[in-house]
């Protein structure tokens, strides 16, 4: 295909990432981006419910299963094969990351739990009872990331779905030496338990943008508190956007239109997946 022949369609892959508390899962329920499903890996709803329950456009169009860490991977890894096959929603979302490394991580430990080794000793690791994860499982925890949740994206992408994946951030020093001294520079990652993850993970995203909270006021308790979305990033934070959105402010406000808005025609008028793509075919 030539380049000039390349279409930038109104669908694309987001990485939401953030701290705890900054609207990532309620942003990506926005009315623009449904009817959206959720992969709740958190545990976690009520915040979503509670913001949309008395806003006009209420929740309708979102639907969500639960997923929680002793849940197993077999049930989630069904329903992302199920969404290929049919892909009904305008957006998938995974929340999160992290939690979807935990679900994995915890179905590692259990699969191994009563099998034995070649040698005869029981398989998997324990320290004081407690049974833990080992070298290997980090790198099937790699693995799912890419060749199960990455894949997934980019299938769905292809067949016109919105893909947001949030992640939450830590702290990460880089050590360097300048003029023989040892000096630290601290940024911030997406958080997952491997270490090839958080710096291959971002390259398969559109857009990357930082969700943060501010507050407004100095009286305890009375602060009024005000969301931002930066999409071009900070010395610490990584953001980027294929789109052209500019950073916003969307506190009481839609935060699907103030996306959606930025958009130029010429965009929301490409369809969203290429109509003489090739059909999944389940046999």
């Amino acid at each position: 295909m030539k380049a000039e022949d390349y279409l930038i369609r109104p669908v694309t892959s987001f990485l939401f990432k953030g701290h705890n508390g900054t609207g990532k899962t309620i942003a990506a329920c926005a009315k623009e981006f449904r009817p959206v499903y959720i992969f709740n890996c958190e545990g976690r709803f009520e915040s979503v419910v509670n913001y949309y329950k008395n806003r006009p456009e209420g929740l309708k169009d979102i639907e969500v299963d639960d997923f929680p860490i002793g849940s197993g991977y077999y049930k989630l890894d069904q329903k992302l094969d199920e969404l290929v096959k049919r892909p009904e929603y305008k957006t998938v979302l995974m929340s999160s990351l992290t939690s979807f490394i935990y679900v994995i991580l915890n179905h590692l430990i259990k699969a191994k739990s009563g099998q034995t080794t070649k040698s005869g000793q029981q398989a998997g690791m324990k320290i004081g009872g407690i049974p833990v994860n080992e070298l290997q499982d980090y790198n099937a925890e790699d693995s799912a990331i890419i060749n199960d949740l990455i894949a997934f994206f980019q299938l769905m992408k292809a067949q016109g779905t919105n893909c947001i994946l949030e992640a939450h951030i830590t702290p990460y020093d880089i050590i360097s030496l300048e003029g023989g001294q040892r000096v630290a520079t601290t940024i911030n990652q997406i958080l997952t338990k491997g270490k090839k993850a958080p710096a291959a993970v971002p390259g398969f995203f559109n857009e990357i943008w930082l969700f943060t909270k501010h507050f407004e006021g100095i009286v305890a308790g009375q602060q009024k508190p005000h969301y931002h979305v930066n999409t071009v990033g900070t010395p610490t934070d990584d953001c980027k956007t294929s789109w052209g959105i500019e950073s916003f402010d969307w506190t009481d406000l839609d935060f699907g239109e103030k996306v959606y808005s930025q958009l130029s025609k010429e965009v929301k008028d490409t369809p969203s997946a290429d109509p003489n793509r090739p059909k999944l075919v389940a046999f």
